[in-house]
């Protein structure tokens, strides 16, 4: 999956891995994730859990002064009618100290089920 963080605010957004699956997506990466990310710029890298071809997941934490943005990212494709798989993409975002944050997912690719996650912070 390719992610990318986009930096909507006034401030530095400042990458920070507190959890568990933070550290996990961190570890996942094939690029490395900027530490911090300029007002009105993006940072993009790529990722694959370890878990299975079946299951992909992204946990990331960015931080704006008192602002918090928690990103989570999933994918799994479950088991359907007549034992077709079936891909299932999910996305969150929570907010803290007043921070905007969105996400939103697309599938880029339908045969190979690759996807794109974009998170917006503001």
């Amino acid at each position: 999956m390719t992610l990318t963080f986009k930096n909507l605010g006034t401030d530095v957004a400042e990458y920070k891995v507190v959890t568990r699956n933070e550290v996990s997506t961190q570890r996942n990466t094939r690029t490395a994730i900027a530490p911090n990310v300029q007002p009105g710029d993006s940072d993009s890298y790529s990722t694959q859990s370890t878990l299975s071809p079946d299951t992909n997941y992204a946990s990331v934490r960015y931080v704006m002064g008192s602002k918090v943005c928690v990103f989570s990212t999933t994918f799994i494709k479950l088991p359907g009618a007549g034992g077709v798989k079936v891909p299932k993409w999910n996305r969150t975002a929570n907010s803290e100290g007043g921070a905007v944050c969105t996400a939103t997912s697309r599938a880029t690719n339908l045969s190979t089920y690759a996807w794109a996650a974009e998170f917006t912070m503001k």
